[in-house]
Order: structure tokens, then sequence, then C-alpha cells
């Protein structure tokens, strides 16, 4: 079996790549709808306005994902060591009761 630091690791990792995977996937949606609602968009100053919202709004859901994987790496331990200890102590006592 892993390591503790190892098994941390892995889910830090995973979770990095889930909140990369998540950004990416709202970065895609809100140019899409910026694309498909600009036909009916009346004006060109309103399409601006539009245009700004999605930069801040896609600037600061980033800049959050970004701020959760930074505080899930310096507090890695306290984040997921309880997790990793609950789901052994489960499959120990489910091990237990089978045999």
């Amino acid at each position: 079996m892993k390591s503790l630091d190892d098994r941390i690791a892995v889910l830090l990792r995973r979770d990095r790549l889930l909140a990369l995977g998540a950004t990416v996937a709202m970065w895609v949606v809100l140019v899409f709808v910026l694309i498909a609602s600009a036909p009916t968009v009346p004006s060109t100053g309103l399409f601006v306005v539009l245009a700004v919202a999605l930069v801040l709004l896609g600037g600061l859901n980033t800049a959050s994902a970004a701020a959760l994987i930074r505080r899930y790496r310096l507090a890695s331990d306290q984040v997921y060591r309880p997790d990793i200890e609950n789901l052994d102590a489960q499959r120990a006592a489910r091990e237990r009761g089978m045999s």
C-alpha cells in the first residue's frame, strides 16, 4: 500500500486536474454563450458590456479556483488526511465484518 503522503499527493493531483478541467469548461461555456447571444444583442455597446462581464466573471472564477488549489496544496495534510483515515477505517471495518 502507498504511504499516506503518496496518497495525499494523488488526491491533490486529482483535485488540481478537476479544478483545471472545470475552469476550462467554464471558459468554453462563457465564450459559447457570448457568441451564441451576439446576434440577438441590440447594440455594439451592450455587446461590449456583455464581453467585459464575461471576462470579469471568468477571471474571478479562475482566480477562485487557483486560490482553492493553492490553499489545498498548503494545507493538504489537514484537508486529505482525515478523509484517508476514515476510508481506511471503513475498509478495515468491512474486512472485519466479512471474515
